[in-house]
């Protein structure tokens, strides 16, 4: 059995790690993957989002239009 320990940047998170690291609450998270703005993927009873789904839903967001002065 290999038991190695990778080193390097993080490529998954659990949906906490993903709300606190994108300033967004559990619920929202739960929200943005229900109505498929977010994919996620199940290891047993984990629930993962990749940094590649986190760009994708980072990039899918509106841009804010400027607010008139």
């Amino acid at each position: 059995m290999d038991t190695t320990v990778h080193a390097g940047p993080k490529r998954s998170f659990r949906v906490d790690e993903f709300a606190a690291r994108n300033s967004i609450s559990r619920a929202q998270v739960y929200v943005e993957m229900k109505e498929g703005r977010l994919n996620a993927r199940k290891v047993g009873s984990a629930t993962l989002i990749t940094i590649e789904d986190e760009t994708a839903w980072l990039a899918s967001l509106p841009a804010m239009k400027p607010s008139a002065a």
